[in-house]
């Protein structure tokens, strides 16, 4: 792909992060923003500077240091409960004298450094909301276009240049990329990039060296200063082979090193991390029911063309081939991810639209999905009419809640993250509460889809062009 091409597929897809016209957010993205002003201003990792204590009044121009996002720097020495609601197993709340920490791991906050520190050098006001969330969609948005653009070229290697648009396409519309992980500083997009750097540099039909071994363990280490769990596809992406196991895994310590030295840092221990100790303990099946099947938070109630990437991970245990030998251990890496987070307590991922911990290995999938396709999986008439369908569901649901989706679903008559017992109700799935929402979007709505599809059919006409311009030469 040409640097000049490259650009202009990424100026379509950074464009279409901001014509849904919908902001989309949520205060935990805030640690994340801020971090430039406590990084550059004062020169530490505490938050001291934005918040007001439990024994002081509140201030419309502070944060609460109990909120949910905020920890103490270390042990807390809070001798009563909170009045702010925490996560189940979280971290207890700063006392009054506590230094406070995000609870979240500083990759993503790293990433947009560059981007606020002039906002910081400037003098702009650090808790203009406005700012912070505009600045932090910008962010999320560069993140997850160069995601896509890496996941572009790796899918490219199985699949000609009209499969490879179809796909691309799909993940950014079909999954929750333009409705969740360009829209904030969430961690997402940076999860996203780290493992598509990690599968471009080995999936390849030809064998690699350890350098590039190296390489792409080294980005999924990185990928765990954004978040921990990212680590486990350094245990899969060297396929069987146990010394290239050791050379990924080796990237990915180096990788992580930055996350060790924040814990230090911010926690006193390298091996302390801000989440706490989050209970492992939901009834599997529950789980499990939850994030494949449930209406409101099912993998394949929202994405279920991706039943052929699952699919596709099945066939690679059958099939010849370095990236089929990949794809088997990654396929044990995915269904671990499942069983973690269908183990854990909150396993429907708070107040967001559709699946969210699952969407962390979306790249994966697709590349899967580009193999598998490759190999033939989709040659007949009715497999590809049935992941015509599937696909075009999944197209609805998301761009629906990129115009319209504002997180009132999840909280009347009652938060979910109170009573989850709501996200497996059939009679009213958040799905259908969003596309009921659309048509009182009025105007903005209308202008926000005829942008979008605007600026598809123009991505769609030039790489049509470029893939008729390769085949004539």
């Amino acid at each position: 792909m040409s640097k000049r091409r490259a650009f202009v597929r990424g100026l379509i897809l950074f464009a279409l992060a901001f014509t849904n016209l919908n902001d989309i957010w949520s205060p935990d993205v805030l640690p994340n923003a801020l971090f430039a002003w406590t990084a550059i201003k004062e020169r530490n990792v505490d938050y001291d500077e934005f918040v007001f204590r439990p024994n002081q009044p509140s201030s419309p121009g502070r944060l609460d240091s109990e909120a949910y996002f905020f920890r103490a720097c270390g042990v807390s020495t809070a001798t009563q409960p909170p009045k702010a609601p925490r996560s189940v197993g979280g971290p207890p709340a700063p006392g009054p004298n506590d230094h406070v920490c995000s609870v979240f791991p500083p990759g993503m906050a790293i990433l947009a450094l560059p981007f606020f520190a002039p906002l910081v050098i400037a003098g702009f006001d650090p808790l203009d909301l406005g700012l912070l969330v505009r600045m932090g969609h910008v962010v999320g948005a560069l993140v997850e276009v160069l995601a896509t653009l890496v996941l572009w070229s790796c899918v490219r290697r199985f699949v000609g240049p009209r499969w490879s648009l179809v796909l691309v396409l799909l993940s950014f519309f079909g999954t929750s990329v333009r409705t969740i992980a360009s829209q904030a500083l969430w961690q997402h997009s940076g999860v996203h990039l780290a493992v598509a750097l990690a599968l471009s540099v080995v999936l390849r039909e030809e064998s690699v060296g350890y350098g590039r071994e190296l390489v792409a363990g080294l980005a999924l280490g990185l990928g765990t200063v954004v978040r921990q769990t990212t680590a486990l596809v350094a245990l899969g992406i060297g396929g069987l082979s146990p010394r290239r196991l050791l050379a990924g895994l080796a990237g990915a310590a180096i990788g992580a090193a930055p996350l060790l030295a924040y814990n230090y840092l911010a926690f006193g221990s390298p091996l302390e991390q801000g989440y706490g100790t989050k209970p492992f303990d939901a009834p599997i099946a529950t789980g499990l029911y939850g994030l494949l099947l449930s209406p409101s938070r099912g993998l394949l109630i929202y994405t279920p063309y991706l039943i052929f990437a699952l699919a596709a991970l099945l066939r690679a245990w059958r099939w010849p081939g370095e990236t089929a030998r990949r794809l088997r251990t990654l396929s044990l890496v995915w269904l671990a991810t499942l069983v973690l987070y269908a183990s854990y307590a909150e396993w429907w991922g708070g107040r967001v639209f559709g699946t969210r911990f699952l969407d962390d290995l979306a790249p994966l999938l697709f590349a899967a999905l580009a193999w598998g396709i490759g190999t033939g999986m989709l040659r007949t008439v009715v497999t590809r009419a049935l992941f015509g369908v599937l696909a075009a569901w999944s197209f609805l649901l998301f761009n629906a809640a990129a115009l319209v989706y504002d997180q009132s679903w999840d909280t009347v008559p009652v938060n979910v993250n109170v009573d989850p017992s709501k996200l497996f109700s059939w009679s009213d799935p958040q799905w259908l509460a969003v596309l009921r929402m659309v048509p009182d979007g009025g105007p903005k709505v209308i202008a926000a889809v005829i942008l979008s599809l605007l600026l598809i059919v123009l991505l769609i006409r030039i790489e049509l062009r470029a893939a008729g311009d390769s085949v004539a030469a």
